[in-house]
């Protein structure tokens, strides 16, 4: 069963086994957003967890919204930006935006030892130079395969907005990508990038 009817199964009908069943498919997808925003593994899982006892908590006031899978994600993401203010531990959502990164260990199960280290950088420096609300938006699309909307609501863009980011952000990869490398390197890197 997709998630828009497990949301209105438990929405309509307090259905618990819905309710877990959003959990077990969001889980590690949120966990993976939390440690890419930059916090540490107990934080996430605690930030998590409290997301989901809300939303069990809070279910009935939460009829209007449509997109579950877009809410967890910026619930989670205010959920984290709570606790690193009340830790003191950032002063900002700038330092957030700052800290977005995108690991790249996935090409060392690609390519060999000797040529996975010097792609993963090329691959490292090319997300690097975009943008943090770009890597943001390239990780939220391409990892986690929401549209345009979702990433609009969790960047507090319009829909419009996050289409230009994310054209932009591959733009540039493109561009930067043309100078160095053969149109089949360019189509690799870039695909390597987008299934990251």
């Amino acid at each position: 069963m997709d998630t828009t009817k497990l949301w209105k199964r438990f929405l309509k009908y307090g259905d618990e086994s819905s309710y877990s069943a959003i959990y077990n498919s969001h889980i590690d997808k949120l966990y993976s957003y939390g440690l890419h925003l930059g916090f540490h593994s107990e934080e996430c899982k605690d930030a998590i967890q409290d997301v989901f006892y809300k939303l069990y908590l809070s279910s009935e006031s939460l009829s209007r919204v449509n997109n579950i899978t877009a809410f967890l994600f910026r619930s989670l993401k205010n959920r984290l930006i709570d606790i690193s203010r009340k830790n003191s531990r950032m002063q900002s959502i700038e330092l957030i935006n700052q800290s977005f990164s995108i690991d790249v260990t996935i090409l060392d199960d690609i390519i060999d030892a000797e040529n996975a280290a010097l792609l993963k950088s090329k691959v490292e420096e090319l997300l690097n130079s975009l943008t943090s609300q770009q890597r943001e938006a390239v990780y939220l699309r391409y990892m986690h395969e929401l549209d345009y909307n979702e990433i609009s609501e969790l960047l507090n863009i319009n829909p419009d907005s996050a289409r230009k980011l994310m054209f932009r952000a591959m733009k540039k990869l493109r561009e930067q990508t043309a100078n160095h490398y053969s149109k089949a390197q360019i189509m690799f890197i870039i695909s390597l990038i987008t299934s990251i």
